[in-house]
């Protein structure tokens, strides 16, 4: 290395020995620099996503680690054992959205270089070629096994149903052993393992230990084989030849559950309760991503432990399972509400769970259930919740009309098809992205619902040229069956928008009393709409299909929908609705009451140092200011719905007016009314279960997957205001703290952070105001002489009703304090949570 001797840049020193020299001396971790060295120059030394930045440096451990490693090492089944329990772990942990580089090919026997791999000693137990069999035998067909099933599990991420920057890490893949060997290899090299521990087993010559640790691995190659064919049979390419397959891979699903919790209950369990494996050091690499620096640069990640591993292996097969639900639904009701209740599942089922549901769904525009056109399935889904009049109408118009009606429908069917596939099929998204996917669908929902309602009219006019025009138009006449259908859809996104934010936690703390009256709003035109459909649907003539028109419409069998069933569904949404308005609305009352009582604050009210207050006051001037910040936050929060014709989209006007209205109001009569009002959707889906149970076999098991994680969260939260009311009987007559018009209410944030400075800096607005009037008392008593000391004169008038006006709002903000805190230490606590494993969108208040 040379440097300029005289900044001419006309001598140069050779200095390599003695940096040589100079970095032996150096410690890791240190570093020598000059003091012109800046952190500009350090980071400009190396690109930002040069992998070296990323990978992790290696300590002497590391270093010790690896030198431990030795290929040519002959194992015992107990390290093998430990070998495989710690590849599972990285397995595991590669399904939960890591990379390979982090866990997989930690693994030197798994990425060793080709030429050291002895390929004919790979399950040739001859002792000629066999002179490592727990390596040979056992080791590496389990490795390959593992490799086999990681390269399916990547063909099915090959379906494009995910998001790689969010659920998948891209990485090579080993050619040997995701390629090399077929199907049927595998499966026999795993046979030929459990053949040679089953040896072990039996023989005399092997210790105890070595007995016990070839039992388990016996379990494990029984595991593993049951993985890898389930995971054949639910693949793309399997389902295509033979669609009978994903029965099959069901039932392998279910016999694979059974063994492996056996396993883990069983000799697993004692295996690591004994120790029985033997760590074998230098075998894995944490920080291999040096070997690869060609690829995106990951960090080591930290391995799930052994027990947690198959914790999330037996989710893994729970979720899987739920393909098998699939099987069994026949209509799009039921398919809706299977998709909601996946959405919600809690843990996020994993990247490779989620892309098979959403493959086992549809695929290539089809869906895959029963090989139906996505644009069939919207005809069945108009049928079952406005009557199948439509398609029945159409299939027999004659004349221009009818043949321009068709056309306008098949047009209908195709675009509302992707619009609902897309939705469906993004409840399997990670939660961020199936509330992006929601709001960005609303506005094409909205502009279906409006060319439905022109195809409706003119289908009505071809079934009813009888009736005046007029009629067309009338809802109480006409069901508008596709227009309805698109606003019932329209209606669901906007709910799974608006909810998904509360469990992702993307309100502000003020804002889940908007969020919730909003909700309240939506709910209640969405059971307007119900009743409505229901009212008009009876009245439509019970119609038949032809059964040409029937293989075209209907996805699972050849039973057309029947205006009972159809009934039957439009009361389903129309209590589903009814309750979760009664529970959105009980909720906005306590997020109004929480909020007054000072449970939820604004950003700017949790600031308590005197910096900080000062800050606050510079920004926030007036409660105009903090007006149009709120204003502005209430844009971009509701900006999705502010276009949309139906239902009335939210406004920030109307918002300060109901919340005017609700602080005339005693916080103990909000609290007592939300009670009232959860009690009314607790009544009203307890009456829906009983109808339930008296009804049809497959009733009760219908209001179960539509109702019960509902009625969870509303039992929840009117059992808390009912004990509530009976623990604090004086609570429903409690007065108002404070009654305050609605503009004093607006500005209130901007008077409790007057108030919290006052109190910072020592000095109350009212003695600081009278100080003011003392200092001036000389000067009033006589007139001011020049034009200069009457302007001065005049300054200070206005400056004493200026500091008055902040004493005035100072004493008001802290009135409401004192009154906030007396009620929150003396009468009520107010603390909620969501509640993942049942309903993770509705939020439980507890009351202490």
């Amino acid at each position: 290395m040379l440097v300029d001797a005289d900044d001419g840049f006309t001598d140069w020193i050779d200095i390599t020995n003695e940096l040589a020299a100079g970095a032996k001396q150096l410690k890791v971790g240190e570093l020598l620099k000059p003091d012109s060295l800046t952190l500009f120059d350090a980071m400009v030394a190396v690109q930002v996503m040069d992998p070296r930045l990323d990978m992790g440096m290696l300590t002497a451990e590391d270093k010790a680690e690896i030198a431990l490693w030795d290929f040519n090492k002959r194992l015992t089944l107990t390290d093998t054992l430990w070998i495989i329990d710690r590849m599972f772990s990285c397995e595991m942990t590669l399904h939960n959205s890591a990379a390979l580089l982090q866990t997989i090919y930690t693994c030197n026997y798994f990425t060793v270089d080709e030429n050291m791999v002895p390929r004919a000693a790979i399950g040739n137990k001859s002792e000629e070629a066999c002179g490592n069999p727990a390596r040979d035998l056992v080791l590496y067909p389990l490795l390959i096994a593992v490799g086999a099933c990681c390269a399916r599990v990547w063909r099915e991420y090959q379906n494009d149903n995910l998001y790689p920057d969010e659920d998948v890490h891209s990485g090579v893949v080993v050619p040997r052993f995701f390629t090399e060997y077929s199907l049927r290899d595998v499966h026999s090299l795993l046979e030929g393992a459990r053949e040679y521990l089953q040896e072990v087993i039996a023989g005399e010559e092997d210790a105890e230990t070595q007995k016990r640790a070839a039992g388990v691995l016996v379990e494990q190659i029984g595991i593993r084989d049951g993985w890898l064919r389930m995971l054949e049979d639910l693949s793309a390419e399997t389902l295509a030849e033979d669609p009978g397959a994903l029965r099959r891979g069901m039932e392998r699903l279910r016999s694979l559950a059974a063994l492996h919790k056996r396993y883990v209950e069983g000799s697993g369990r004692e295996a690591a309760e004994s120790a029985l494996a033997t760590p074998v050091r230098g075998v894995f690499d944490s920080k291999c991503m040096r070997k690869y620096p060609t690829l995106s640069p990951v960090r080591p990640r930290e391995l799930l432990t052994r027990d947690e591993a198959h914790a999330a292996f037996a989710r893994m097969l729970d979720d899987t399972a739920q393909v098998d639900e699939l099987l069994g639904i026949e209509s799009v009701e039921r398919m809706i509400h299977f998709f909601l209740r996946f959405s919600r599942r809690s843990p996020t089922p994993v990247p490779f769970v989620r892309s098979l549901v959403m493959s086992a769904f549809a695929t290539n525009g089809r869906v895959q259930l029963a090989q139906q056109s996505a644009a069939g399935f919207v005809r069945r889904a108009v049928s079952e919740l406005g009557g199948s009049y439509v398609w029945a109408t159409l299939e027999t118009a004659r004349g221009a009309a009818g043949i321009d009606a068709r056309e306008r429908a098949d047009a209908f069917c195709t675009e509302a098809a992707g619009l609902l596939v897309c939705w469906l099929k993004s409840l399997c998204q990670n939660p961020p992205r199936q509330r992006r996917i929601a709001l960005k669908s609303i506005g094409g929902w909205d502009a279906l619902q409006a060319d439905g309602e022109q195809l409706d009219m003119a289908v009505f006019a071809l079934a009813n040229p009888q009736q005046p025009p007029e009629a067309a138009a009338d809802p109480e006449t006409n069901v508008f069956a596709l227009s309805s259908w698109a606003y019932h859809m329209k209606l669901l996104a906007m709910e799974t928008a608006l909810l998904a934010g509360v469990r992702l936690e993307v309100y502000l703390d003020y804002e889940f009393a908007q969020v919730f009256c909003y909700a309240a709003q939506v709910f209640d035109a969405h059971q307007a709409h119900m009743e409505r459909v229901a009212r008009v649907a009876a009245l439509q003539p019970s119609t038949r299909q032809s059964p040409q028109m029937q293989m075209q419409t209907l996805p699972w069998t050849a039973r057309a929908v029947e205006s009972g069933e159809c009934l039957a569904q439009i009361e389903r949404w129309h209590v589903l609705a009814g309750a979760q308005k009664d529970l959105a609305t009980a909720l906005w009352l306590v997020s109004h009451v929480s909020g007054r009582l000072g449970v939820f604050r604004a950003p700017w009210e949790q600031r308590t140092t005197r910096l900080a207050l000062e800050i606050s006051r510079q920004q926030q001037q007036s409660s105009r200011d903090m007006l149009d910040a709120q204003r502005a936050r209430f844009a971009l929060r509701f900006r999705a719905f502010a276009q949309l014709g139906s239902p009335a989209p939210p406004s920030f006007a109307g918002w300060l007016a109901t919340s005017a209205q609700l602080d005339s109001h005693a916080l103990g009569e909000l609290l007592l009314h939300a009670g009232n009002v959860a009690g009314e959707a607790k009544a009203l889906l307890e009456r829906s279960r009983r109808a339930a149970a008296s009804g049809p076999a497959h009733a009760l098991d219908e209001w179960d997957a539509c109702f019960r994680p509902l009625y969870f969260v509303v039992l929840a939260n009117a059992v808390a205001l009912t004990k509530l009311r009976k623990r604090a009987p004086a609570l429903t007559q409690m007065p108002q703290p404070l009654r305050i018009s609605g503009d004093q209410a607006l500005r209130y944030r901007s008077q409790a952070v007057e108030a919290a400075l006052a109190r910072q800096t020592g000095t109350e607005g009212g003695d600081h105001s009278n100080g003011s009037s003392q200092g001036n008392g000389s000067n009033q008593q006589s007139q001011p002489r020049t034009k200069s000391e009457r302007r001065r004169r005049k300054g200070t008038g206005r400056q004493d009703q200026t500091n008055a006006s902040a004493a005035a709002a100072a004493g008001v903000a802290q009135r409401w304090l004192d009154d906030a805190a007396r009620l929150t230490k003396s009468e009520v606590k107010i603390a909620w949570s969501c509640t993942p494993s049942k309903h993770p969108d509705w939020p439980v208040f507890s009351f202490q």
